[in-house]
């Protein structure tokens, strides 16, 4: 098992217990917020096989049916991350907003347990060290999903930052108090939404093939004007595959030049291009003859 998986399944496990404590801290305690914290960790756990699915389908090799190998079933499992993330952060929100104005209209909330706090802090430093970890393998295998995920981690021990703020408030100062509990759950729905905007948008962005960033289509550009020989790179066009960089250029070398000195100095730059952006990055050159004057 690669670290990419054995990463993902100790996430499942972590959430499930921390789902598992959350939820009965948060019920027995009398805490909407942590109880809110706890369906956060559960879609944890159901965004985890995802990934675990994404990464399955993404490593196997191209084939006659994927010529471009099969990485978008990893961006489609972090878009559905980031989609989970933010059905998640609706539900929390309508039930808090639902609990504070009927708190506002004078009903009574119960206090919660002191230990629902101590729930809520044990969270967050469990959840911190797994964003920790996560990250750290999604860096050096440059994986989108298990990034996403990442940020899932983190987004659950931001929120139970604010959920054990509102929790410790509630029950430690008194009646008047106690809408800091929905209060917290409410704050913590919308942390979840811009977390879950940032990773959709981004996800979408390579779904439909949108272009790579302006500094490193520049960047491409450079060095391919570069290599000696080469005139007038342009018309250039880029995308990821999953973590793959795929790279569409025209570039311009004399009409009377050898077509084996013409690859070979194409040969450079796709050299060139998979030493800066990795080995797999797919870059298909076209090349154009000019005579002494451009076109």
């Amino acid at each position: 098992m690669n670290a990419e998986r054995r990463v993902t399944h100790l996430s499942i496990w972590v959430n499930i217990g921390l789902s598992a404590l959350k939820f009965a801290a948060g019920s027995l305690g009398r805490s909407q917020a942590l109880v809110a914290d706890a369906i956060h960790s559960l879609s944890d756990c159901a965004t985890d096989f995802a990934v675990l699915i994404g990464l399955r389908l993404s490593s196997k090799p191209r084939d006659r049916d994927h010529a471009y190998g099969h990485g978008k079933y990893e961006t489609l499992a972090a878009a559905i991350v980031g989609l989970a993330l933010g059905l998640a952060a609706l539900q929390i929100a309508a039930t808090a907003i639902g609990r504070i104005f009927l708190a506002l209209q004078g009903e009574p909330l119960p206090a919660p347990a002191t230990y629902a706090f101590w729930a809520a802090l044990a969270s967050i430093a469990v959840k911190e060290w797994l964003f920790q970890v996560t990250m750290k393998v999604a860096r050096r295998t440059r994986s989108a999903a298990l990034e996403a995920n990442a940020w899932h981690h983190r987004s659950d021990a931001l929120s139970s930052i604010a959920t054990a703020a509102g929790v410790g408030a509630a029950s430690m100062l008194g009646h008047e108090w106690r809408i800091l509990d929905p209060i917290a759950a409410l704050f913590v729905s919308l942390f979840l939404l811009r977390v879950s905007w940032s990773i959709l948008h981004r996800q979408v962005g390579t779904l439909t093939d949108q272009n790579l960033s302006a500094e490193v289509c520049a960047e491409i550009l450079e060095m391919a004007g570069a290599v000696p020989g080469i005139e007038q790179p342009h018309n250039l066009r880029t995308r990821m595959v999953g973590r793959t960089p795929v790279i569409d250029l025209h570039i311009r070398l004399p009409a009377d030049m050898p077509l084996h000195e013409a690859h070979a100095i194409a040969s450079r730059l796709e050299q060139a291009l998979q030493q800066r952006f990795g080995k797999e990055t797919i870059a298909n050159l076209h090349l154009e003859p000019y005579s002494g004057l451009f076109d």
